[in-house]
């Protein structure tokens, strides 16, 4: 394992060395975590346990974030009856006969033309 530490140029050597500890020990006892529950799955004896309500804030705020997002986004997937991709773009307007005609006639075109390949 290896990480970069960086200090703020006005920070104290004593709240530096507070944070750093703290960050050191987080780390061991996440490295210690993850052995022992790589050492489970190796056995096939891991069970997924709930996270710590108090002590793992961070990773159930995320989760119930993601299921928040994802069953919102289903309810609105079934209420238009149809699968929805909000990273795909959806073209302005149609393609007609003349833009294929002209798309296909430059070098990028997918039918390619053999003399100007490389």
């Amino acid at each position: 394992m290896e990480y970069e530490v960086y200090r703020h140029n006005e920070a104290s050597d004593e709240d530096f060395e507070y944070i750093d500890s703290f960050f050191k020990r987080v780390l061991a006892e996440d490295k210690y975590l993850c052995n022992a529950a790589q050492k489970n799955l190796n056995a096939g004896v891991f069970v997924n346990g709930q996270l710590h309500p108090e002590l793992e804030s961070a990773p159930l705020f995320f989760q119930n974030t993601v299921r928040s997002l994802l069953t919102s986004h289903r309810k609105e997937e079934q209420k238009e009856s149809r699968e929805i991709w909000p990273a795909r773009q959806t073209p302005a307007g149609s393609t007609t006969t003349e833009d294929m005609d002209f798309c296909s006639g430059l070098a990028c075109s997918a039918e390619g033309k053999s003399e100007l390949e490389w």
